[in-house]
């Protein structure tokens, strides 16, 4: 009966502690609709893209003696050139893509470049007199001219090898000019000037274009026994930051969360209150237990977003049903390492400062993940990821990398030792917590220092 009881009363206080969380204003506007807000984000910035692919219309007047840049500058601000070169970009941006993404990568950007691609209309004017140079350029001034670009011989001609730097051609833009305008105009011109170096050297263009196409890699990863998977680029590297900045956020909001609610309960003197029905050990479990819950539902709530995103991405079959079932186990190691150290915090001392004060040094080693970001991801088995990996508390945090960065498997016993070791440092932040709890919960003055707070550890 006595133990019914007390497991009747962390109960109690844990759902205590997710109501007075979960039902706040902060925590809805915070983490529930953040994900919506975000969206919502995404939409406007795909309806200003949108708007900015307005109808560009105007003359850009080309000043050359020679006569043969005007034509092909013309040829190269036409509809069906700009649709190919943006079909071009796409179809590279798409083969970064896993095979099974790239269908409908590939279709997506299809109507994106239907609709971003701007409607132009641009008159070419060709002139052969430099004497008009003044006059032009006034009529660039006035916006009568959308630009005026003065092309000189030495342009035209390949830069010899001792030259310093390559020549160059001038464009004038009037002052109203957009970005993407200016920019659509020298990426033009500039084409148009190899284009009349190569048909001036008496080569084909289209044949040199078709020659120098890139063609597109399908990367293959061979594993150690001998089979072949495909290889994602850019998922390697998303996929991990990913997984791990999923756990950090939920860990972190919640300990936060933890670490406020116990100062302004210790703070506001509700904690004596509290503790004139529960035990001290009995409110730190009800408060872990409680966070515990804040800790799944932002986990469920960023969670189903991003797996939804790699569904629709065909990109989910990048992870395993045993992958996500380690990163549940490695998820509930975080939440056990930072829950204890805001706990123990928060009741050692009077306010956010102070504790913060206690936390830098633990919260150094806690950076050590972000740190190691880059060389792990590239090389999740090397020597560095594996030493990082019984780095306590930051252990879970390194395995979440690791798992989801490996294109081999990691090997069974770092799995099985990371997670031995790291519950079992679980246990000693856990004990040494609750002594702490036990002892500062209603302490006040100045904030222990550490000295004092391993004196607590010893005598509790």
């Amino acid at each position: 009966m006595a133990e019914r009881g007390a497991m009747r009363k962390v109960l109690s206080v844990a759902v205590r502690e997710f109501r007075a969380t979960v039902l706040t204003k902060g925590f809805v506007l915070g983490v529930v609709l953040a994900p919506v807000i975000g969206g919502a984000a995404m939409l406007i910035v795909a309806w200003a893209a949108k708007q900015q692919a307005a109808p560009v219309s105007g003359t850009l007047a080309i000043i050359d003696p020679t006569g043969a840049v005007p034509p092909l500058v013309a040829d190269e601000l036409s509809a069906r050139r700009m649709r190919e070169e943006a079909e071009r970009a796409s179809a590279a941006a798409a083969a970064a893509l896993p095979p099974a993404a790239q269908g409908q990568a590939k279709a997506a950007m299809a109507t994106a470049v239907a609709t971003a691609v701007p409607a132009v209309d641009i008159r070419v004017e060709a002139v052969a007199d430099r004497s008009r140079e003044g006059a032009l350029r006034a009529q660039v001034s006035d916006g009568s001219l959308l630009g005026l670009a003065i092309i000189g011989e030495d342009v035209l001609r390949p830069r010899p090898a001792d030259a310093a730097a390559a020549p160059t051609f001038t464009l004038i833009v009037p002052p109203s000019s957009a970005p993407r305008v200016t920019s659509l105009l020298d990426r033009s011109v500039a084409q148009a000037i190899v284009r009349a170096r190569v048909a001036g050297a008496g080569q084909d263009w289209a044949a040199l274009d078709a020659l120098m196409e890139e063609p597109e890699a399908s990367v293959r990863r061979l594993a150690e026994d001998g089979t072949e998977a495909s290889e994602s680029i850019a998922a390697r590297f998303l996929l991990p930051f990913g997984f791990m900045m999923l756990i950090w956020i939920a860990t972190f909001s919640s300990g936060q969360y933890l670490l406020t609610a116990t100062i302004e309960e210790k703070s506001n003197k509700v904690m004596e209150v509290i503790l004139s029905a529960v035990s001290p050990m009995q409110l730190l479990a009800g408060k872990i237990l409680g966070y515990a819950m804040v800790t799944l539902l932002i986990v469920g709530v960023y969670g189903s977003i991003g797996f939804a995103g790699l569904a629709v991405a065909a990109m989910a079959d990048l992870v395993s049903p045993w992958t996500l079932a380690l990163l549940a186990v490695y998820l509930v190691m975080a939440y056990g390492f930072v829950a204890t150290m805001m706990a123990g915090a928060g009741s050692a001392v009077a306010d956010l400062q102070e504790a913060q004060g206690l936390l830098t040094p633990v919260m150094l080693l806690m950076m050590l993940p972000l740190l190691l970001l880059m060389p792990v991801t590239d090389n999740p088995n090397g020597w560095l990821a594996t030493a990082a990996s019984f780095v306590p508390p930051a252990i879970p945090f390194i395995m979440a990398l690791r798992l989801a960065a490996s294109g081999d498997p990691i090997p069974a016993w770092q799995v099985a030792a990371s997670i031995v070791w790291g519950f079992a440092w679980v246990g000693v932040f856990l004990w040494a917590g609750a002594k702490v709890f036990r002892v500062g919960i209603l302490m006040q003055g100045k904030p222990p220092t550490p000295r004092e707070l391993w004196r607590w550890i010893r005598m509790a």
